[in-house]
């Protein structure tokens, strides 16, 4: 309760603010939800074009994760004072978490300013801010390793990428855990990626609620939802596994 409490003066302080406690936006919103269930429905016409576009959204997510991926794995050793120098290792971080910081939607704006609308673009930004993502994940668990174990690695000689090879085996499963999990992380992202024209499923949903064609979004979403629930228990199952 001494958590509770407080929570409930802040939350109504700010809704307050925020104005909603307000009655007239709930009716407001009342009465748009019955229109909106009313014109609910499923387009059997739409379905191919639904399926392809998740289908797009998908393949962005695995190109951020395969290339972003790379980028990490090299990365991760140069943000590991253990492997590489602290001044180094310092840049490198402060690099990664300046990336990581910024997200991907706004990546996906820059790209699409630099190489035109569509799905080059949200591929780059997924790319991008997966490898800003993969690099934290990576160098944590690198830097569970223990010391002992690293420096009898230099003993026998092994500096640089050598080094980095001979450390990743011994949390081979953590990485692939990640991997996975920012698998999962970038399906759901890449399906708004499409709002700012990053190509993907959003790009479709935009245009349909624009023309309040309600049963047209549905249907994408609902093909989407099928796909990330799918990728997301493929995902989950592969890391149970791995655990």
């Amino acid at each position: 309760m001494r958590i509770i409490t407080p929570m409930v003066i802040i939350t109504a302080s700010l809704a307050y603010i925020l104005g909603l406690l307000e009655p007239s936006m709930w009716a407001k919103a009342g009465r748009n939800l019955a229109i909106f269930i009313s014109q609910l429905g499923f387009e059997e016409s739409l379905l191919e074009e639904a399926l392809a576009a998740a289908y797009e959204t998908v393949l962005l997510s695995l190109v951020g994760v395969s290339l972003g991926t790379i980028i990490a794995y090299l990365a991760s050793p140069l943000t590991t004072p253990a492997i590489s120098s602290p001044r180094l290792s310092g840049v490198f971080r402060l690099i990664a978490s300046g990336i990581r910081s910024i997200p991907a939607i706004f990546w996906a704006i820059l790209f699409v300013i630099l190489v035109g609308p569509g799905p080059r673009a949200g591929a780059l930004a997924l790319s991008i801010y997966t490898s800003a993502y993969l690099t934290k994940l990576f160098y944590e668990s690198l830097e569970s390793i223990p010391q002992e174990h690293i420096d009898t690695l230099r003993v026998i000689g092994l500096r640089g990428l050598s080094l980095s090879m001979a450390l990743y085996t011994h949390i081979r499963r953590q990485v692939l855990s990640n991997i996975l999990f920012m698998l999962e992380y970038n399906v759901r992202t890449a399906t708004i990626l499409g709002f700012v024209g990053a190509g993907g499923v959003g790009y479709y949903i935009l245009h349909y609620v624009s023309l309040l064609n309600y049963p047209a979004v549905v249907t994408f979403i609902m093909v989407t939802t099928v796909f990330v629930i799918l990728i997301d228990t493929i995902s989950y199952i592969l890391r149970t596994r791995l655990s």
